[in-house]
């Protein structure tokens, strides 16, 4: 069975994807009922989340960053385009997680210049990508201007994903490795035959 449905099989899957769903719905929430800005850049902290969590929880992190942002939307910013907010969200930090693994391919997985580059290149191609994608789906089947939604949503999301995310990266790459909070398999191909650390 593909890892995005074998997630919901396992009581480790169904805890992560519960786990990335609250804590995206508490980022969430609060900055969207304010929508404060600062120098023009939305306060949306929330942005720093799905690069992050999709390396470290690959397919938990892309359901409950999905349902997370529905559980956003609803408190308050509910709209058609959030069905596609789900869409995006789902895409994000999976296909970050691919992405990560594959350029991260040969080399050791701790925190070092290299892991922290190629987190800030994923970051970047990703965010791109998928911000693209929901511009074009605001335009195609709700008339919204393209350019104007696109760098509205590329600023903000490259701005939090590489300051903070950056940060809670390189913070806590090794320790999530060393205490197996990772999940997903490539993290299982990259770490098998690693000893579990003694607790």
């Amino acid at each position: 069975m593909h890892e995005i449905l074998r997630v919901w099989t396992t009581r480790d899957g169904l805890a992560r994807i519960a786990g990335c769903a609250l804590l995206y719905t508490i980022f969430l929430v609060p900055f969207n009922l304010l929508q404060a800005n600062f120098f023009g850049i939305p306060l949306r902290p929330a942005a720093a989340l799905p690069v992050l969590l999709g390396i470290f929880f690959g397919p938990a992190a892309a359901w409950g960053l999905g349902i997370g942002n529905i559980l956003g939307d609803l408190a308050g910013s509910w709209s058609p385009m959030s069905i596609f907010g789900f869409i995006i969200n789902f895409l994000y930090p999976y296909l970050s997680y691919l992405l990560w693994h594959r350029w991260m391919k040969g080399h050791p997985v701790h925190a070092d210049r290299v892991s922290t580059g190629v987190y800030m290149g994923v970051a970047f191609v990703i965010t791109v990508a998928c911000m693209a994608l929901l511009a074009l789906c605001g335009t195609v089947f709700f008339g919204r201007p393209f350019l104007e939604k696109f760098l509205g949503y590329s600023v903000n999301n490259i701005f939090w994903t590489l300051t903070l995310g950056t940060c809670l990266f390189a913070g806590l790459l090794d320790r999530a490795v060393q205490q197996r909070w990772v999940y997903g398999k490539e993290w299982e191909t990259r770490l098998s035959g690693t000893p579990s650390p003694k607790g």
